[in-house]
């Protein structure tokens, strides 16, 4: 640990110095973003063939999709329809008329997700769009594709608030149960519970908390600048798994990396064997939760011995909150919040993510 990383994390005009693009505000007004699309979303009504409906396809990547990952992942076990997010060019087989297509796209103009809403149109596929506007926004308004808004003026992976909760809104119009489903209200007093929390959340561990307070600046400096690795259950927390090596990678700037329990007990584990010089230079984070099934804590606690024993920094956060999705949205707030952190303690700008912009840019030449 170095003292002028933790002089700029307490020093909260020293970090906004380093955020010319406003992320950390972002970040800090989730709970606000939650409440403004739970207002804005309460007025949408699905068509009524929705309700005959039994799977979901959402159409995304990045922050556009992490939305349908933790929707998916959160009623599990609480829902019979079949959700499945597709980050790619192509729909899978089964998807078709029985199948309604989520086009999520915050710009409206991402290359899979179009090239996925123009399959879905060929198949027939009842379809809605999540979006800002662009291509996909006026294509869906021309075609009379139910729109559900977001707001503008956000990099896509800072909307996921708005985003999670306009897809868990809409899709509470799909399957027999109608505007009842998914979860009734258990899950509206969830969205509730959660969107209090992202408040609660942000005032404990903003810009103006100091570090000896404030977990996720502490987070920051115990990652310094190792190699983040997270693990965690796959059910319910695979998604967040990956929301937190997006937000390392695209906030943070670092490689990170991560997997989910017990799969990894079966092939991964074997590699904490032969690298000791490597693995003092990792940060092992194990995120849980109280509903992971109890083999699963159990291996998980196996398996966090066995990585100390291979000579790698451990640590373990669990969710906090009333409720599966303010647990899941906790441990993402807290991603967020970290990924920031590492960013501008560091001197590094959060918000440009320059080598997408190039990537874009020559796949456009390619076009072209």
């Amino acid at each position: 640990m170095t003292e002028r990383p933790q002089q700029r994390l307490d020093d909260p005009s020293a970090l906004d110095a380093r955020d010319p693009g406003g992320m950390m505000d972002a970040v800090e007004t989730a709970g606000i973003q939650w409440q403004e699309a739970v207002e804005a979303a309460s007025g949408f009504r699905g068509p009524a063939g929705w309700r005959e409906l039994r799977s979901v396809v959402v159409a995304g990547m990045g922050g556009s999709a992490i939305a349908g990952d933790l929707a998916a992942s959160y009623l599990r076990h609480r829902w019979p329809v079949r959700v499945q997010v597709v980050r790619d060019y192509r729909l899978p087989a089964w998807a078709d008329r029985q199948t309604l297509l989520v086009a999520s796209s915050y710009s409206g103009g991402t290359e899979e997700t179009l090239a996925l809403w123009e399959e879905g149109s060929r198949r027939g596929m009842p379809r809605a769009v999540i979006t800002t506007g662009g291509r996909l926004g006026a294509e869906a308004g021309t075609a009379g594709v139910p729109v559900l808004g977001l707001p503008g003026g956000l990099q896509p992976r800072a909307a996921l608030p708005s985003s999670l909760v306009t897809l868990l809104t809409l899709l509470a119009w799909v399957g027999p149960d109608g505007p009842r489903s998914p979860g009734g209200e258990q899950t509206q007093e969830e969205i509730r519970a959660a969107g209090e929390l992202l408040r609660t959340l942000s005032e404990r561990w903003g810009r103006k908390v100091p570090t000896a307070r404030n977990p996720a600046k502490e987070m920051a400096l115990w990652f310094d600048r190792r190699l983040p690795v997270i693990y965690g259950p796959a059910d319910p927390l695979a998604p967040v798994v990956r929301r937190w090596r997006g937000q390392l990678s695209e906030n943070g700037k670092r490689l990170a990396w991560g997997n989910v329990l017990p799969e990894m007990n079966h092939n991964e584990i074997v590699g904490w064997e032969a690298q000791e010089d490597l693995y003092a230079q990792m940060r092992v984070l194990f995120l849980e939760d109280e509903e992971q099934a109890p083999s699963v804590s159990r291996r998980m606690e196996i398996t966090r011995a066995l990585v100390e024993r291979s000579g790698a920094p451990v640590r373990s956060v669990r969710g906090i909150g009333e409720g599966m999705l303010a647990r899941m949205v906790s441990l993402t707030a807290m991603a967020d919040h970290v990924s920031v952190y590492l960013a501008c303690g560091w001197g590094i700008d959060p918000t440009p993510v320059e080598k997408i912009d190039y990537l874009k840019s020559k796949l456009s030449e390619d076009l072209s």
